[in-house]
């Protein structure tokens, strides 16, 4: 763990953090500017014991390494029960995140990470280059006719959707309809969660269980060239059972195409935001991978990761007793100044390492490289082909805090040629 000691907090320093966090969590401005609020709190009380009963994070270092660390693991049933009551497991959506891949240590998250890793190794991910690049095409027509249009929801959804659908298993035309039950699903990664969110979030979650079975058992019948079906069809001392499989495809949906449109959405928007780092860009497009680096440091698509501790753990001089949750607020680290040099200026040629906005260790993003194949295609395009985009309405953030996000982002293309390369 970190080797900075912390001097124990006074009581001045905690109520700032604890105010921060608050904002951060519970209220609009905070969710609109949540970075300054994240300073606040690194500032204030780096490892924190917050009035929620959970420990918070926020240094590079400290996340890092804890992320890295055999006793920092996922128990699902002490996170859950420090946030809902004793009857928690009589909720359809958060029994399907207690059996997700998300929420599993070894040995069972070892056996289906090996599985999953199996879709993502570099040779398999570029085999959807040419779809990524015709799907990129296809979907900008409609914006070139129009001169521009909503971005976040009829481009940057639409794409990752469809190439993580086309590697599931799932058909084109039926994968658009998943969006809002996996969003509805998705509020229970978020630490302020109401009753009526939480009802929404069972419909969701019963929804996207009746779907995956029936898909898993369509497979068995009429296996196709998709990974759902070479995962039923492949010979293993320990196959994979049907709710298995059907979890296997909602995280890979899910996951697939909710992060990856926040990543897209942010990369436009900030590259709009900034014309003179992507004028940096079109002049050398050598840069596109620090680029996409920069994007994914300054703006990551999660901001916070949960965690449990199962052994007592020393981080900066400050001792986490085990059974204790803590948050791994990514975003936070990822603007730390101990680790990046003028963290809140956004530089396309800053060569400073790798964020963890991917996570880090055993539970990191098994998809990373799926993820930057779309972003290193979109950003290309756009840039090459709209040399003068600009932002209609300012932008609508989510009312959500792990998976932030935007509701829309309205653009107009702005002079250039437009057509497709």
């Amino acid at each position: 763990m970190n080797t900075h000691t912390i001097a124990p907090p006074g009581t001045d320093a905690e109520h700032a953090a604890n105010e921060a966090l608050a904002e951060i969590l519970f209220c609009p401005e905070g969710r609109t500017d949540p970075y300054s609020r994240y300073h606040r709190l690194r500032d204030a009380v780096p490892v924190h014991r917050s009035t929620l009963g959970i420990w918070v994070l926020s240094r590079y270092d400290d996340v890092f390494e804890a992320l890295r660390d055999k006793r920092v693991g996922k128990d699902v049933h002490t996170f859950l029960a420090g946030r809902f009551s004793g009857d928690w497991e009589q909720h359809a959506a958060l029994r399907k995140l207690a059996s997700s891949m998300l929420w599993a240590n070894p040995p069972d998250h070892t056996r289906l990470r090996r599985i999953i890793n199996l879709a993502f190794t570099a040779k398999r991910v570029m085999a959807h280059r040419d779809f990524i690049v015709r799907k990129v095409d296809e979907l900008l027509r409609p914006f070139v006719a129009a001169g521009g249009g909503d971005i976040c929801n009829d481009f940057c959804y639409l794409l990752p959707i469809s190439v993580v659908a086309g590697l599931v298993g799932v058909p084109q035309d039926e994968a658009p309809l998943l969006r809002e039950p996996i969003r509805n699903f998705q509020r229970t990664f978020e630490l302020g969660m109401t009753a009526l969110e939480l009802r929404v979030a069972d419909e969701g979650a019963e929804f996207l269980d009746d779907y995956f079975g029936a898909l898993v058992r369509k497979k068995r019948r009429e296996p196709g060239d998709d990974l759902l079906s070479a995962l039923i069809a492949a010979e293993d001392d320990d196959p994979l059972d049907d709710l298995e499989l059907a979890g296997i495809c909602h995280m890979l949906i899910a996951a697939g195409s909710e992060t990856a449109t926040h990543f897209l959405n942010n990369g436009i928007r900030l590259f709009i935001e900034h014309p003179d780092q992507a004028d940096l860009v079109r002049a050398d497009p050598g840069l596109m991978k620090t680029a996409i680096e920069e994007v994914l440091r300054y703006d990551p698509p999660v901001h916070m990761l949960p965690r449990t501790i199962s052994e007592p753990l020393d981080v900066g001089g400050v001792r986490i007793p085990a059974g204790s949750r803590v948050m791994m607020m990514i975003a936070a680290a990822n603007r730390d100044p101990a680790r990046f040099t003028r963290p809140d200026t956004f530089d396309v040629t800053r060569d400073e390492g790798m964020s963890i906005s991917f996570g880090a260790g055993i539970h990191g993003c098994p998809g990373w490289r799926l993820a930057k194949l779309q972003a290193e295609t979109v950003f290309s395009t756009l840039l090459e082909r709209f040399p003068h985009l600009e932002i209609t309405e300012p932008p609508r953030p989510q009312p959500r805090v792990t998976l932030p996000g935007l509701e829309a982002l309205r653009i107009r293309l702005g002079a250039g040629t437009g057509e497709a390369r």
